[in-house]
């Protein structure tokens, strides 16, 4: 499969370890340890930073060549934990608030033919990203369009919510989030699930909900869940964004929602229970997952 991820690429900085993030470029780095192919539309700063930030995505096997450089800054993140779960505050500008796609750019993304773009809401907090993003979805030739609601501090509106879902196949948000966009497009969170299908080209709904597992809602009136294991977390960075490049991926495969589930929440079982959120998938995951 071929999945193009667009939006923040940053560093999670917490105490004195600092690790490569951003949800954009975690699904791209899962997609990529789970067989496919993937490319990244950001921007880092002429920094330092930046640069080891080209090397550290080389190193992940995923494609950069829609990386600028901007004289912003590159992106951190500073992240606290409580009880495992993240919290986060963010440097601002940063270079990912300059994403810019010239006519070249985006003649090279309409002829690609892909399996899915990934985006989200927190890359569009400003101007420039959030032109650059809506040029991109109109213009990529896609099977899905995968948006992640992704509510950090006040980096959102309603209207970035809504003009997300009004170009998505499939929406992931966490049960955080689901009062946020019931809010957004003016319903109830007991009606939410109805009222997100009135957009047309939805077909999916994911939402994850921690200890509780995930579930996926279809158009046609499924309802699936997939539990979590007995696992015990240490970092829960970049578990929902691991969930959400092996559900891509396994549909893709031709597997069906229930299986694309069960897989995609064993992967981010195997995620919270390492450090960092694009871990090294050792032999007992791969095995799990049928990758080998």
């Amino acid at each position: 499969m071929k999945v193009l991820s667009f939006g923040e690429i940053l560093w999670d900085i917490n105490g004195d370890k600092r690790t490569l993030g951003g949800a954009p470029l975690n699904v791209a780095g899962h997609v990529h340890r789970l067989g496919g192919d993937s490319l990244i539309v950001s921007a880092v700063g002429d920094d330092e930073l930046g640069h080891l930030t080209l090397s550290a995505i080389d190193e992940l096997g995923v494609d950069r060549s829609l990386v600028r450089l901007s004289s912003d800054p590159t992106g951190v993140a500073m992240v606290r934990l409580d009880d495992g779960i993240p919290s986060y505050s963010f440097n601002d500008p940063a270079a990912w608030d300059d994403i810019r796609l010239d006519d070249a750019a985006l003649s090279a993304i309409s002829s690609t033919r892909l399996d899915a773009v990934v985006y989200g809401t927190l890359a569009a907090r400003h101007g420039a990203t959030r032109s650059a993003l809506i040029s991109l979805l109109d213009a990529a030739d896609s099977a899905e369009f995968f948006f992640d609601v992704n509510i950090r501090l006040s980096f959102y509106s309603d209207s970035v919510i809504r003009t997300g879902l009004e170009r998505s196949t499939i929406l992931k948000m966490n049960d955080d989030e689901v009062p946020v966009v019931a809010a957004a497009i003016g319903c109830s969170e007991r009606d939410i699930i109805r009222a997100l299908f009135a957009f047309p080209r939805l077909g999916r709904i994911l939402i994850t909900r921690g200890k509780d597992g995930s579930y996926c809602y279809t158009r046609d009136g499924r309802s699936i869940h997939a539990g979590t294991g007995d696992v015990k977390a240490i970092d829960t960075v970049g578990a929902g964004d691991s969930l959400s490049a092996a559900f891509l991926y396994f549909l893709s495969a031709g597997c069906g929602e229930e299986e694309a589930l069960r897989k995609a929440s064993l992967l981010a079982d195997y995620v919270v229970t390492r450090p960092g959120a694009i871990p090294e998938y050792d032999e007992s995951i791969r095995k799990m997952l049928g990758i080998c």
